[in-house]
């Protein structure tokens, strides 16, 4: 008797610490959906011969998901660090290599110029959803409806009441009274390219707009980093060598 419960006392710390750890491993791959700062939309496989590999987690040697070909294009892309971005491809979500992928500036078929687009925004002023139309038309078919407070991405100016996005992987037209911007885009805030200044040897590009939060790599002095945007009165987000971060205003030329 006293065997069967030492047996069964084992396995029940055996299950615990298994949990703990399937919990761990969930926590480090969540996200805080109210932090827009990493998000980054729809893009295209690029530099590979026929597929890149979605893989179920930020690492080389985690498992294939599923093979995304080139020229595809993957939606709600989300920046995981320098080497990886988190993807969904045909209702599955995995992690692709930085180096793979390439940002969509707008639509197929469609002109815009850098300075339309946007960035992201969310529904807002509306009662429960603003509507996805397939033309910049309150007459052209409705293609979905956008849930209150849901994001928007890659989003770009069409004239003074519509804007294209991608909703997912559906794209279409929304007013511009029910957008509200959170992230990215040229805005007033936005740079453009900018001049590393004022350092020794090279200033921080850093996850979040914290001097305290995680460096994402070193920038040297008179290395120009580009799409920048002022978040507030210390930083601006940049982008150096594909890898999107924060950098000191006082360190930025432009």
């Amino acid at each position: 008797m006293k065997k069967r419960l030492s047996l069964l006392l084992c396995l029940a710390l055996a299950l615990a610490t298994l949990m703990s750890a399937a919990s761990a491993s969930a926590a480090a791959y969540s996200y805080d959906y109210d932090d827009y700062s990493g998000l980054i939309g729809a893009m295209e496989i690029v530099n590979c011969k026929s597929y890149a590999v979605l893989r179920a987690y930020p690492n080389t040697s985690s498992q294939q998901v599923a093979r995304v070909p080139l020229g595809e294009v993957v939606t709600n892309c989300w920046y995981e660090d320098d080497r990886f971005t988190y993807c969904e491809y045909g209702g599955v979500g995995g992690y692709i290599l930085n180096s793979n992928l390439s940002f969509i500036s707008g639509p197929i078929g469609q002109e815009y110029y850098d300075d339309e687009y946007l960035g992201n925004m969310m529904i807002v002023n509306c009662k429960s959803y603003a509507t996805l139309r397939a033309m910049p038309d309150t007459r052209a078919q409705q293609v979905a409806r956008v849930p209150l407070g849901a994001i928007v991405t890659n989003v770009f100016y069409e004239d003074d009441r519509f804007c294209y996005c991608m909703y997912g992987n559906l794209e279409g037209f929304v007013l511009t009274e029910n957008l509200a911007w959170v992230s990215g885009g040229r805005g007033a805030d936005y740079i453009g390219d900018a001049m590393i200044v004022n350092c020794k040897s090279y200033a921080t590009l850093r996850s979040q707009p914290s001097t305290s939060s995680l460096s994402l790599g070193r920038v040297p002095l008179g290395a120009v980093v580009t799409d920048c945007y002022i978040v507030d009165e210390r930083f601006a987000c940049c982008t150096y060598n594909g890898v999107v971060g924060y950098i000191l205003l006082e360190n930025l030329y432009w």
